[in-house]
């Protein structure tokens, strides 16, 4: 109680002085029931803290289910974009790490290029020189 009457000899008190209880539980403090968004108490706070670090971390993926476009691809990524790929890290293998290791890889790489070029040339449309340029 003496820092209590310090403070209020500062004036950093006004009116009349708190009693204990009122310090060690302040009306602002008090519990103001359960929020909506929290419907299971403490516990779904914790969880959802932990969830938050676990982001945080990297430890956890977010998944955004609002999208319900699954079918369109990721419109930045192209097929050509990814054949660039492949190809640079094949010149990769070859330069850095083990050589069993980056002949095996390049060799999936080069697999996997065949195969987006094989899909390429069949869901390709054939087209004429008169689309190109306009009369």
């Amino acid at each position: 109680m003496q820092s209590v009457r310090e403070l209020q000899a500062r004036n950093r008190i006004f009116g009349t002085l708190p009693t204990i209880d009122e310090l060690l539980d302040p009306a602002e403090e008090r519990d103001k029931g359960e929020f909506s968004a929290f419907e299971g108490g403490d516990s779904s706070i914790a969880d959802t803290v932990r969830h938050e670090i676990a982001v945080a971390n990297g430890e956890v993926i977010e998944v955004d289910s609002d999208d319900d476009d699954d079918d369109e691809a990721d419109p930045s990524i192209t097929r050509q974009n990814i054949l660039d790929l492949c190809q640079q890290l094949e010149v990769g293998c070859m330069q850095y790490g083990d050589p069993q290791f980056s002949l095996d890889l390049s060799s999936q790489l080069r697999k996997f290029r065949a195969n987006l070029r094989r899909e390429e040339l069949l869901n390709a449309r054939q087209t004429s020189l008169e689309q190109f340029f306009s009369v």
